[in-house]
């Protein structure tokens, strides 16, 4: 699993979450821990997708999850950037409204 964290030194507060990895059933337990250490350290998260070659039905979940739990915290996700394989999934799922992706991305 390759995931990048870092601080943006620009925005008080925001946490940049690179995945450049598959998110399937058999990397997401690592993932998912790997973030759930951040999120009380932050107010706003920016989840790079681009780097995700394979994404799967627990991937989504995980995002959906993620999304869930920042909104309950009022704290903020926003998804800068995603590979082909993740939008398809999103349109597929229809859930780009939610990511306010749009149809570019």
């Amino acid at each position: 699993m390759t995931l990048k964290i870092s601080q943006d030194s620009n925005v008080e507060g925001l946490c940049k979450l690179t995945i450049e990895d598959d998110m399937t059933i058999y990397s997401i337990n690592e993932i998912k821990s790997a973030i759930s250490h951040e999120i009380e350290l932050y107010q706003k998260f920016e989840l790079d997708l681009r780097g995700v070659e394979e994404i799967d039905t627990a991937g989504i979940q995980l995002i959906l999850a993620l999304r869930r739990e920042l909104i309950s915290k009022s704290k903020e996700l926003k998804i800068s950037a995603a590979s082909g394989v993740v939008t398809k999934l999103f349109k597929s799922y229809s859930i780009n409204s939610l990511f306010d992706l749009g149809d570019n991305v």
